[in-house]
């Protein structure tokens, strides 16, 4: 019983990060996409894409339920997932790569200094367009651990 709860637990953990953590990396690569390449020219210059406030909204919105998950894997998948060695690097370097985001869209919001913003904006978003790439490491080589263990 307890076991089946677990179960159900994870697998509700790993829907809840793939939803919001998509969600998260559209919703940013889509403000990109309208802030450098959506503006227009209006009656007194260069403006903004309308959509960019509600996708920055959608990216707040989308960090709640990730933030929920990323603490359950501090809890349960960290700590249990410390074993394979094989993994660890991919592991660390997810989790970093995830706290810098945190970090640096905490920044994001509460920086004052011009200089700074844009600074810590650059860092935010080329990291997180990279994001992607180290989650697949990580599944990708939790697959082949996960078949090496089974042999």
């Amino acid at each position: 019983m307890i076991h089946t709860r677990t179960a159900k637990l994870a697998r509700w953990q790993i829907l809840t990060l793939t939803l919001s953590g998509t969600s998260l990396w559209l919703s940013g690569a889509g403000w990109l996409l309208l802030h450098y390449f959506g503006q227009h020219q209006g009656e007194f210059g260069s403006e903004s894409n309308p959509l960019e406030p509600w996708l920055l909204r959608l990216h707040g919105l989308a960090l709640i339920p990730a933030l929920l998950g990323f603490g359950g894997l501090m809890i349960v998948h960290i700590p249990k997932g410390w074993k394979h060695e094989t993994q660890r690097l991919a592991g660390i370097t997810l989790t970093a790569v995830a706290a810098s985001l945190i970090l640096t869209g905490y920044l994001l919001y509460y920086v004052g200094d011009d200089a700074a913003r844009e600074w810590t904006s650059l860092i935010h978003w080329l990291i997180g367009l990279a994001i992607p790439v180290i989650f697949v490491w990580h599944y990708l080589g939790r697959s082949h651990t996960g078949r090496r263990r089974k042999s």
